[in-house]
């Protein structure tokens, strides 16, 4: 399964906590998803896609995830965000179909562009530690265990 990765999951230790120790086999390639704009969520410090024409956002696709890591992905993004498809543009030019987490309903933003690297300075450590506990309930709701990835089944169905 194929996603474009455009806020946190672009640190490599977030990923890792939400992924797991198999990160490391995932293809990841720079990509370009056009037709939206990074902004900061209010009362946030994640980021969240907004559609702005001619404007066009810098980021991740991320291939080869498997269903358990697509499952453990959709509880990291929660209840706000909603999965879309859309096709992101590689360096070379060429276009990929992937999944990518949208913002679900009216989201209040802030001004000013999300940046990773003064995320990475102001709010990283912080985030690690509330993301930990956050999946620490997906691993006792026993999620990993049951293998509860219907939505994924269904998903892949339809490709």
């Amino acid at each position: 399964m194929d996603f474009f990765f455009y806020g946190t999951l672009l640190d490599e230790e977030v990923r890792r906590l939400v992924l797991g120790p198999e990160v490391g086999r995932l293809e990841l390639v720079p990509a370009r998803l056009a037709g939206y704009r990074r902004f900061p969520k209010l009362r946030s410090s994640a980021p969240v896609l907004a559609r702005r024409s001619g404007a066009s956002v810098e980021g991740l696709l991320v291939r080869g995830l498997d269903r358990r890591q697509a499952a453990r992905l959709r509880h990291y993004e929660g209840r706000n965000y909603r999965l879309a498809r859309c096709k992101v543009r590689l360096a070379e030019g060429k276009a990929c179909a992937a999944m990518v987490f949208l913002g679900r309903g009216r989201i209040r933003l802030r001004r000013g562009s999300w940046r990773l690297r003064e995320w990475q300075r102001r709010s990283k450590r912080a985030y690690l530690r509330l993301a930990a506990l956050w999946l620490a309930a997906y691993r006792r709701a026993g999620y990993e265990t049951r293998g509860r990835v219907r939505w994924v089944k269904r998903w892949a169905a339809r490709d």
